[in-house]
């Protein structure tokens, strides 16, 4: 159990808090004319940790990404299609995680008053030698991908990274669903003409 909750939060523990603003990444190929496009089709995503995720929570998230996206690009005037050769867009994503630490440079708190170090009777501080303390810091990535059908080439990218911590696996997805819809606001509407 403590396993899976490891897995989880390495995978989605992407942001602190739940009310964040992320700074979104985007790029648009020159010349794509993404408003002149009309329809979509979802490709699906892939997720990449450094440890193991159990599929269901695989699974939802990956159901929240989609639900998030497709949503997001029909309120953005594109209408969703089934088949992917009659799309002229194909939307993908990735979740990516990574975890590392960090030795702390802050002095340590509460530190002893140099009177009470002197006394024999009284507890020593931790030795100088001591190792500094490591701060676990798990960072993500949401990424959507748009690809234009005819070449295989990417006509549209938005991306956002962070750092975080979350309490559950339900709050990591919704969390990771929100950073999707931050994303997909970022992508050109349909020209109000067509």
């Amino acid at each position: 159990m403590g396993s899976h909750r490891h897995c989880v939060a390495l995978l989605l523990a992407l942001v602190a808090g739940c009310a964040t603003t992320w700074q979104v990444d985007s790029y648009q190929a020159p010349g794509s004319d993404i408003t002149a496009r009309s329809t979509f089709a979802w490709k699906g995503g892939q997720t990449g940790t450094v440890v193991d995720v159990k599929p269901a929570v695989v699974t939802a998230t990956d159901q929240h990404i989609r639900a998030a996206v497709v949503a997001g690009l029909v309120r953005k005037g594109y209408r969703q299609v089934s088949d992917p050769k009659s799309a002229q867009m194909l939307v993908s994503y990735q979740v990516v995680g990574t975890r590392k630490y960090e030795t702390s440079e802050s002095p340590r708190f509460n530190a002893p008053n140099p009177d009470d170090v002197l006394m024999t009777s009284n507890p020593q501080p931790p030795a100088a030698s001591e190792l500094p303390r490591e701060r676990r810091i798990t960072a993500g990535s949401v990424i959507l991908f748009v690809d234009d059908p005819a070449t295989g080439h990417i006509i549209w990218r938005g991306a956002i990274t962070d750092e975080s911590r979350a309490s559950s696996s339900e709050q990591a997805i919704e969390t990771v669903a929100d950073m999707a819809t931050a994303i997909v606001e970022t992508f050109p509407g349909r020209a109000a003409s067509q």
